[in-house]
């Protein structure tokens, strides 16, 4: 890990421009990647037009950039197979900031118009849901230096979470349908539930000591006889 000085860029800078960015999944990161060696293997042409064969741009760190074209900006991410490490870099794939998070990530998080990050993590348990490769469990909110500001947890908690407006949080979660709802869900294939129970979504809004205040069941609004399982392949689990 490479230590960048942080006073290049003060929190207000950073919170104007990174409104919007998006933690992606990645196998993997170079943060110390050489611009000239990334330009040998895709660079723009003369006209300023970047190859679009996509194997030869393979590979990691980074691999060309058409400035005048391109949106200004910071990209934020977490390494899905990390140790909970989110990095902020810039278009050239210089690092300008690292997080380091109690968790690895659970799929999403972002920046907040307050220059702060939030962050949904995965916590693993022996369910079905916990043992995916989507599982949240997690959402916190953290300062420039990674200090934790609040943290609520939940085992049902899946991919996404959301800081609402009113300060409470939304997490997406899911959870066994009761037996009589599951009877009535068509398609997938017989016999592909989980040990016979299937899963479903539902939303719930918490405040960030963890109350729950506002809940809401897809299969409550659903109909498990018409709005069915598609795809004739797909496993009944959820």
């Amino acid at each position: 890990m490479v230590n960048r000085p942080r006073s290049q860029i003060s929190r207000r800078n950073f919170a104007g421009m990174c409104i919007g960015v998006a933690i992606a999944g990645a196998s993997g990161f170079d943060p110390v990647s050489q611009v000239r060696v990334a330009r040998s293997i895709s660079s723009p042409t003369a006209n300023g037009v970047i190859d679009q064969n996509p194997i030869r741009r393979r590979g990691t760190g980074f691999r060309a950039l058409n400035a005048p074209r391109a949106s200004p900006g910071l990209t934020l991410f977490s390494p899905m197979e990390g140790d909970g490490r989110v990095y902020l870099i810039d278009l050239t794939g210089k690092v300008v900031h690292i997080w380091k998070m109690p968790y690895p990530p659970g799929l999403y998080g972002y920046l907040t118009e307050t220059g702060t990050l939030f962050y949904n993590g995965k916590i693993p348990n022996d369910t079905f849901l916990g043992k995916a490769p989507f599982k949240g469990g997690a959402a916190l909110e953290a300062d420039w230096n990674g200090r934790v500001l609040w943290e609520v947890r939940h085992p049902n908690h899946h991919h996404d979470g959301r800081l609402l407006k009113n300060g409470n949080v939304l997490l997406l979660c899911a959870t066994e349908l009761p037996d009589q709802v599951a009877r009535k869900v068509r398609g997938g294939r017989p016999g592909t539930e989980e040990k016979g129970k299937i899963w479903a979504d539902y939303l719930l809004e918490v405040t960030k000591d963890g109350r729950t205040v506002w809940e809401w069941r897809s299969w409550e609004h659903l109909d498990p006889a018409k709005d069915i399982i598609t795809a004739v392949q797909d496993e009944r689990s959820e």
